[in-house]
């Protein structure tokens, strides 16, 4: 996540640097979603037939590299940094679909939601580190010198990668069977006599097409990217240019949202498997706690419009993360239900989609400021999206197991 939000900070400079306008910038900070959308399908379906180890760490060390190729491809012209941007996207896709089929393998069902947590909690906190030591390395070194360490970073940790990790535990784990009740509360548990002969069919195109549950994920999964990157990607331009505030001022205010992010994932993680073990119906917390962060952010993108202080957005943003949390009980562990044994090609499949939003809302937010001159129509749209993915998740939605 480092590599991935220093170049929200970056831009700025190197739009200074290179005359560019905020189209060209949208097109540079979406260039890598691009590729994001390429390699997450393959990974899935790597990881789960093969383990996730390799697919992980290979993903890593060459995202590394093309981090480390940023400044140089910037000299060369804005198509050859487009290019790099493009390959760094796509060997960062294996990412979410390595780490969910390891998670399938190593961590009880009944606290993978919290893993979940613990995993985005890491995510945020990659992203504060970066929004610290980005502005900061900037005033003493350059734009391009934090490319250079990040680059350095992700290479080392492949180093220490290789030898430790594996792809699942020595000895098999229960609920990777079938018939495991293992994270189910007595109302989910199917009856003894039907144990043995449990099936379920392998994902297809076709099969997932035709599940409510899936389109309740992928749906959910679309619209919570759209606004989570239109404020990672554009949140320090916003209050640089339009509230005034320097470039580390910039940094530094954008660090509230993800400090919340870092703390309250783990939090809701936690909450949904607590209230689950308590014995609450696993549907209704989904629903309830993906209600809460669609709502969160619908609010924030309209409070945005119609205020120009900056503590003022500022607090609104950093509270609509602490709803937008809620997501780990929500959609965010739902693939974990449905397709326990092919985690990793379902997320691959919901976050190839949700990464073309994530594209699509970098890219049409500095187009939508370029037509309209200001930034209320980027926070609005960013509105309406939300509230079309709450009303989907909540109708849609689903817990029970379809697939192997």
């Amino acid at each position: 996540m480092i590599d991935r939000i220093a170049i929200s900070i970056a831009i700025i400079p190197m739009a200074e640097d290179n005359g560019w306008s905020p189209t060209v910038q949208g097109a540079v900070m979406s260039a890598f979603f691009l590729g994001y959308v390429t390699l997450q399908i393959p990974a899935g379906y790597l990881s789960d037939r093969f383990g996730g180890k390799w697919v992980l760490g290979l993903g890593v060390l060459f995202w590394s590299l093309f981090t480390l190729l940023t400044p140089a491809s910037a000299a060369l012209g804005i198509t050859m940094l487009l290019a790099c941007r493009f390959l760094m996207g796509v060997a960062e896709a294996v990412t979410w679909p390595s780490i969910y089929s390891l998670y399938s393998r190593w961590v009880h069902p009944d606290r993978r939601a919290s893993a979940v947590g613990l995993m985005n909690s890491g995510i945020s906190g990659g992203a504060v580190i970066a929004l610290i030591c980005t502005p900061w390395l900037i005033s003493v070194w350059s734009w391009q010198g934090a490319f250079y360490l990040y680059g350095v970073l992700g290479i080392i940790w492949f180093a220490v990668w290789v030898p430790k990790a594996r792809s699942r535990p020595a000895k098999p784990t229960q609920w990777e069977e079938p018939e495991s009740t293992i994270g189910r509360t007595p109302a989910e548990s199917p009856q003894s006599d039907s144990l043995p002969n449990a099936h379920y069919p392998r994902l297809t195109v076709g099969r997932m097409l035709r599940s409510r549950a899936v389109w309740a994920l992928a749906i959910a999964h679309i619209c919570i990217n759209w606004s989570l990157y239109l404020v990672l990607s554009w949140f320090p331009t916003f209050v640089n240019r339009e509230l005034g505030a320097d470039l580390q001022l910039a940094g530094f205010l954008a660090l509230a949202p993800t400090i919340v992010s870092l703390i309250m994932a783990p939090l809701a993680g936690r909450l949904f498997d607590r209230l689950v073990a308590k014995g609450h119906d696993r549907l209704k917390v989904r629903r309830v706690m993906q209600s809460l962060a669609f709502v969160g952010i619908t609010a924030a993108m309209m409070a945005i419009t119609l205020t120009d202080s900056l503590i003022l957005s500022v607090t609104v943003i950093t509270l609509s993360n602490a709803l937008t949390a809620f997501s780990i009980g929500g959609f965010a562990t739902n693939h974990l239900d449905i397709a326990p044994n092919q985690s990793g090609l379902l997320m691959g499949v919901t976050n190839t989609l949700a990464a073309v939003s994530s594209s699509a809302s970098v890219f049409v937010s500095g187009w939508i400021q370029d037509v309209s001159g200001g930034w209320d129509a980027v926070f609005l749209t960013a509105a309406g999206v939300s509230v079309f993915g709450a009303v989907v998740y909540a109708s849609l939605a689903g817990v029970e197991r379809e697939f192997d």
